[in-house]
């Protein structure tokens, strides 16, 4: 049994600004992290009188003799792609749902192609483990994704990547214990109720980021990536630290809510000014936008008020992980 185990992520800072329409044309960077909360893919070879060669199971069970019949997009086309045709048991699951803005779909596609070489004998480095997922998402796949997900979840860790043309650079940040301490003790995820498609909530922000509406506000938002790097590596007391590091993330969602109109709506707005309203020190929506998890950094009094609001099945806590896609043979 093969076992790949993939990090889902936070992003604090500059999405919007890692689609190829915008860092193909200006620099564009994102700050953000590897969370607690993974995706795993089980995969056992079957013998090869197996009754039928595929069975894959996930929100649903196939069971398929030819790879071409399988339903699942990444599953279907990274066994073609890398010319799988030994009969194959394949399981996945979730810490949480997907669909949520917590980089999901990128963090599976990263752990099936992990996984896929790792029985084979081949060990990928971190970036051409990211690139071949990226490659597979937005060529193969066609999908309308950006490419901080798959960065994320190829190295791990709290890092700041910067994308210009077809190049990607990392600046991993030097962060002390103390405050990472407190940032991993300091956040707090609150289910929205909705879960959506990013491809489609990115409709509308695509048309708008090549027609340069988004312009002025995304050269904003790659700004502040290096701004709350800044904030994150400074010296200086911890609480402070993390309370301006909240005001620049509540500065960052209102800058995002204007890049497209599928972003937020009541509901998510009135779950953020909630949270605020009782004392959290700042936060955004997770994700491309229309739902999902609503990020708040707030200290222990405060976490306790909304988890008595909104109830604890709907919050989860989260902490940094500084490592990304491993495999394990059992």
């Amino acid at each position: 049994m093969w076992i790949s185990k993939t990090p889902l992520r936070a992003s604090f800072l500059g999405g919007g600004t890692d689609y190829p329409a915008y860092f193909r044309k200006y620099p564009g960077a994102v700050l953000g992290g590897t969370i607690d909360k993974f995706i795993y893919i089980q995969a056992l070879p079957l013998a090869g009188i197996a009754e039928q060669r595929f069975r894959v199971t996930y929100r649903t069970t196939e069971s398929v003799d030819d790879v071409e019949e399988i339903k699942h997009p990444v599953i279907r086309e990274s066994l073609k792609h890398y010319e799988w045709d030994r009969p194959l048991n394949i399981a996945t699951m979730s810490d949480l749902p997907g669909s949520t803005g917590l980089g999901s779909s990128s963090a599976f596609t990263v752990g099936f192609i992990n996984l896929l070489h790792q029985m084979r004998g081949v060990e990928l480095t971190r970036y051409e483990l990211a690139r071949q997922a990226i490659y597979m998402e937005q060529t193969i796949l066609n999908e309308q994704v950006g490419i901080q997900d798959q960065v994320h979840a190829a190295f791990g860790g709290l890092a700041r990547y910067e994308f210009a043309g077809e190049t990607i650079s990392i600046e991993p940040l030097r962060v002390t214990t103390s405050r990472l301490s407190l940032l991993n003790s300091s956040m707090l995820l609150v289910y929205t109720g909705g879960q959506r498609s990013a491809s489609a909530v990115l409709a509308s922000q695509e048309t708008r980021t090549k027609s340069g509406a988004n312009e002025t506000y995304l050269r904003e938002m790659y700004e502040m990536t290096r701004i709350g790097g800044g904030i994150l590596e400074a010296s200086g007391e911890d609480v402070a630290a993390l309370k301006r590091f909240g005001e620049l993330l509540d500065h960052g969602w209102n800058l995002k809510r204007q890049l497209g109109n599928t972003v937020s709506n009541s509901a998510i707005d009135d779950i953020y000014l909630t949270g605020k309203e009782m004392g959290a020190w700042g936060g955004k929506l997770l994700g491309a936008g229309g739902g999902g998890f609503v990020l708040f950094l707030a200290d222990n009094d405060v976490q306790q008020a909304i988890i008595e609001r909104f109830g604890r099945d709907n919050v989860v806590s989260i902490m940094m992980t500084p490592y990304g896609s491993t495999v394990s043979n059992h």
